[in-house]
């Protein structure tokens, strides 16, 4: 199911933008950052200093590779440091204090902190359109109903955005996460309802609620006939477990890079995350809205088309606390617009990959990513879940340690198959990694339930060598 959505014939904007060529697109991103460093210059005490210090003014930015090698970045202790110096907002804030309609923070899972942003009410409808945007091109269209499975409210980005994204749209929203109803309840009243067409939910829990209906005898292609597209965001998945879950929905999946650094979505995918071909999808970066570069974290050079660096965003439109060439600690595989093929220019980045630098493990000399072993774990769909954990055994050696539980509809797995899934995972984890695991079989019931972004991994390490 690789075809698209006919968002952008349907969508004037989408279709001026998907027309613009690369050196249009530029042109257009170095006059929306021309204004927001004029009006950083004069309303952000922070971003006025970094431009001193840079010797850098609005005017002598000469193009954005030039703003991208002369402007200095940020991170999370930069942007934590100035908000508890000047608290709540830090300097960084650039409209009058009393113009703040909406504060937002970040989700504090980094165990860094949380950031503060504070938003305009131009910033609410601007958020509200970063959700629209991608889920126009996912299909969704005016009147049709749609399902939120992602928290509604609280102080993220991710429990404002998406209620304005819907209402921008004109679709009818049920929002059904947030822990008022357990999955069960959510099947329940999506059956109530009937007639959906259109699902946005993080990967984790569209997988949880794809098992749980399949365990009570449902077809969800066949409950719901209507469904046009299914979103996810947040986490990592196997090009398997993609073609799995459309042909059990019977609609395209697709999926969305966002954060609260660019206060919603900044890419998404305009056809399927698995094209029929066998690759994965792209999701096509908003760069109209954002510049966003890949650079090698160590070296802050950019990195080359088909490689992995950590992302670095830049708002052209965020009028609060924006954010400029912030480096996020998000890695994903980089696609420059010439091999992204479609025509288009917007540069990409790879579906299903993304991944947090701060996640990654080094496990005997090796760079470990969950992401790698979520690959290998949920290409097997008889798997419903899993855990892993890194420790030190009392004669002093690192051990790995993979538990699983396989999923017990619509049969159980006899034993012998279940012992060849094991013994081929090993493999695979093996061969992805380059670290040996044990792999164990567990009770579905020993493993934790994760709602939202599932945490699976655990580095006791420490704890081994504590006297």
């Amino acid at each position: 199911m690789s075809g698209g959505t006919g968002a952008f014939d349907a969508s004037p904007l989408l279709n001026r933008m998907a027309r613009l060529s690369r050196e249009e697109l530029e042109s257009l991103q170095l006059f929306k950052l021309r204004r927001l460093l004029t009006r950083l210059r004069v309303n952000s005490l922070y971003y006025r200093k970094r431009m001193d210090a840079a010797n850098l003014t609005p005017e002598s930015v000469k193009s954005v590779a030039d703003f991208c090698a002369r402007f200095p970045v940020s991170t999370k202790a930069d942007f934590m440091a100035d908000q508890a110096e000047h608290p709540p907002f830090g300097h960084r804030l650039s409209i009058p204090r009393e113009q703040v309609a909406l504060v937002n923070t970040t989700g504090g899972t980094s165990g860094q902190g949380q950031e503060i942003y504070g938003r305009s009410q131009r910033d609410v409808h601007t958020q509200g359109y970063y959700h629209a945007l991608p889920w126009f091109m996912a299909g969704l269209r005016p009147g049709q109903i749609a399902i939120n499975c992602v928290p509604a409210g609280g102080m993220t980005t991710g429990g404002w955005g998406p209620g304005e994204g819907l209402r921008i749209i004109g679709a009818t929203a049920f929002h059904l996460g947030g822990g008022t109803l357990t999955t069960d309840g959510v099947i329940d009243m999506m059956a109530r309802i009937r007639d959906i067409g259109f699902i946005y939910a993080s990967t984790n829990f569209l997988h949880r609620l794809t098992q749980a209906m399949q365990k009570r005898g449902m077809s969800p292609r066949e409950a719901f006939p209507n469904m046009k597209g299914l979103f996810i965001a947040a986490e990592g998945y196997p090009v398997e477990w993609a073609r799995k879950i459309e042909e059990t929905w019977g609609c395209i999946l697709h999926e969305g890079y966002g954060s609260t650094q660019l206060a919603g979505f900044g890419a998404s995918t305009p056809g399927s995350v698995a094209p029929d071909d066998g690759s994965r999808g792209l999701m096509r970066l908003f760069e109209w809205e954002h510049i966003v570069e890949a650079i090698n974290p160590e070296t802050g050079q950019s990195v080359k088309s088909g490689e992995t660096g950590e992302m670095v965003v830049t708002n052209l439109s965020i009028e609060g606390s924006p954010v400029v060439r912030f480096r996020t600690g998000d890695a994903a595989r980089f696609v420059d617009h010439r091999e992204a093929g479609g025509g288009m220019a917007w540069n990409a980045i790879e579906s299903g990959t993304i991944g947090r630098y701060d996640d990654m493990m080094k496990i005997r000399g090796n760079n470990v990513w969950p992401s790698s072993v979520d690959g290998c774990v949920f290409a097997h769909p008889e798997i419903v879940e899993y855990i892993g954990r890194v420790f030190t055994t009392p004669d002093g050696k690192t051990d790995v340690e993979v538990r699983i539980a396989f999923t017990d509809h619509p049969a159980p797995c006899a034993e012998a198959e279940r012992k060849r899934i094991i013994n081929t995972l090993k493999q695979a984890i093996k061969q992805r990694t380059n670290v040996n695991m044990g792999v164990v079989e567990v009770n579905r019931a020993e493993l934790p339930e994760f709602t939202y972004k599932a945490r699976r991994w655990k580095d006791e390490r420490q704890q081994g060598y504590k006297l």
